[in-house]
């Protein structure tokens, strides 16, 4: 176990000890994290490049990371282990008209006490249950998500009511924002890619393990410490971890100068990549149904695809990947930080959408509709709707290909995504997909893949009548 700080005044530290020092501490970090939370680890990291783009000098924009995973899948215990650390606010309930107050019971010139966009600006903001954010009714999600649209660029926000007129702010008020939800609706995802990208999210792992062994580890828990003496020892070892980070010897004022003439380009236009994909995966297709009889399973007629531009999504991806250089002690970005911004993207579409890419990948980008019926255990119907979603949302080109007995639609990944069908991006998307269904379970990996993805829901996805969730409608 790292040396216990003596609490006297600490000389700088060279680099070569910082990062000694640094990697004694992490790799302690990540040996607590699985004794007692076993496979979050992964996670944990991800939550602290979150927080650690706080300390680069020039980072203003606000990035919302939400973890997602089944009840008991540790989502709170990962927040409340974060929360620990300097500069973090936790606020267990809250809706987006809490940034700023027009309540009446509350005098004008008291609003500001209770405003929270000021309290949390240039702090993190820990938020365990969001899922009242995500299932009000429809208005609601318009109402909301219009609101964080403008907070979560980080540059204030100002609102009128009919009550106390005009009150807000104006500036500099970046934050980082941690949460956690159960599950996004299909409804929710429509809206997110209407409003561009402006929250991530990251699954957690899904439990595969069968019943034997999970009465194991039950037997196991309550044998083992209690919860809260577990949490506290992880609390222990991630705040000695941030100590170290903050003795970095490249902090100036408390910032980190970013050396981008060090960054790897070849990572940055991987990270571009990855946001133009998400960009398209999180598209929305508005959609009307025809009952036109011969149109073999594709009655709907589609509206020009609502596609956010990738800048954005570029600049948080890549600050993402920036926050995670500085838990590895480096002012610059290389592919050993690609593993978080892979997973973060993965995790920040719908499931139906990340899967069926998944399995296009699968197929080294090419599937018909036979092999498609096949993989995902769908309709013909249902196959050539989702595969019509892809083209539209141009990820991939489609062409009658002839079999021996009969021609079929074929779908193919267009050229310019060539890196996805790499053995480098499949060995993330592995590893990630690994995360997510531990190597322990007695379920195979097919298996696992059937239980967590299409199988399931893809039939429900595409009914045959329109959506009515949000005025927008559409394939998400």
């Amino acid at each position: 176990m790292p040396s216990e700080e003596n609490g006297e005044a600490q000389a700088v530290l060279t680099h070569d000890e910082y990062q000694k020092e640094l990697l004694e501490n992490k790799n302690y970090l990540i040996e607590v994290i699985e004794k007692e939370f076993p496979n979050r680890s992964f996670a944990v990291t991800a939550a602290l490049s979150v927080k650690a783009q706080q300390m680069i000098f020039g980072i203003t924009q606000v990035f919302t990371m939400i973890l997602m995973g089944n009840p008991s899948s540790y989502k709170s215990t990962i927040l409340e282990i974060v929360s620990v650390l300097p500069h973090c606010y936790v606020s267990d309930a809250f809706t987006p008209k809490s940034f700023v107050s027009h309540s009446a019971n509350s005098k004008k010139n008291e609003l500001g006490k209770v405003d929270l966009l000021p309290r949390i600006r240039h702090q993190t903001l820990i938020t365990s249950e969001l899922a009242p954010l995500f299932s009000g009714n429809p208005d609601q999600l318009l109402e909301y998500f219009g609101m964080l649209t403008r907070i979560l660029d980080g540059r204030g926000f100002q609102s009128d009511s009919g009550v106390h007129g005009r009150r807000g702010y104006t500036g500099d008020f970046s934050f980082m924002w941690l949460g956690a939800v159960v599950e996004i609706p299909h409804r929710v995802w429509k809206l997110l890619g209407n409003l561009g990208a402006k929250m991530y999210f990251l699954r957690l792992p899904n439990d595969t393990d069968s019943t034997t062994e999970k009465k194991r580890k039950i037997k196991q828990i309550l044998k083992d410490e209690s919860y809260t003496k577990k949490v506290e020892s992880a609390k222990t070892a991630i705040t000695r971890f941030w100590n170290v980070i903050e003795k970095n010897p490249q902090l100036n004022e408390g910032k980190i100068i970013w050396d981008k003439e060090r960054d790897d380009d070849s990572t940055i236009n991987k990270i571009i990549d990855l946001a133009i994909v998400l960009a398209k995966l999180r598209g929305t297709i508005p959609t009307w149904f025809t009952s036109n009889p011969d149109s073999g399973g594709t009655n709907y007629n589609y509206e020009t695809p609502i596609i956010e531009q990738p800048n954005r999504a570029s600049n948080a991806l890549y600050n993402l990947a920036r926050g995670h250089a500085v838990l590895c002690g480096r002012n610059y970005i290389t592919d050993d930080d690609l593993a978080v911004v892979v997973a973060v993207t993965l995790s920040s579409a719908s499931r139906d959408r990340v899967e069926l890419f998944k399995r296009l990948l699968d197929c080294n980008g090419k599937q018909n509709t036979e092999q498609f019926m096949e993989s995902a255990k769908v309709s013909r119907s249902t196959a050539l709707k989702e595969m019509k979603s892809l083209v539209i949302l141009e990820l991939v080109d489609m062409y009658d290909e002839q079999l021996e007995t009969k021609p079929v639609k074929t779908i193919k990944l267009k050229d310019e995504y060539h890196w996805f069908l790499s053995l480098e991006f499949k060995k993330y998307m592995r590893e990630f997909d690994a995360t997510l269904n531990p190597e322990n379970s007695k379920l195979s990996q097919k298996e696992n893949l059937e239980k967590n993805t299409l199988s399931n829901t893809l039939d429900e996805h595409f009914e045959d009548t329109p959506s009515t969730d949000l005025p927008t409608g559409g394939i998400a």
